[in-house]
C-alpha cells in the first residue's frame, strides 16, 4: 500500500520564481538608473558643445576679424 501521507513538495520552479522575479526587478531598476545617468551625461555634453561653439564664434568675431565661418 503506497504511503500518501507525505506532504507534496513544491516544484523547484515554484521555489525559484520569487527569486527570479526579484532579480529581474532589481536588474531593471539598475538599468533604468544607468539610462538616466547616460541621458544626463549626453545633455551635459550637448550644453558644453553649444558653449564651446559660442565661445569660438565670439573669439572669431573679436580676434579673427569677421563673421564665423558657419554663419
Amino acid at each position: 500500500m503506497p504511503h500518501d501521507d507525505k506532504p507534496a513538495l513544491p516544484s523547484p520552479d515554484a521555489l525559484m520564481q520569487p527569486l527570479l522575479d526579484w532579480q529581474k526587478a532589481f536588474t531593471d531598476f539598475m538599468l533604468q538608473g544607468q539610462q538616466n545617468q547616460l541621458q544626463v551625461i549626453a545633455a551635459w555634453q550637448r550644453a558644453m558643445q553649444d558653449a564651446q561653439r559660442d565661445w569660438e564664434d565670439r573669439w572669431i568675431c573679436r580676434f579673427g576679424g569677421g563673421v564665423p565661418l558657419d554663419g
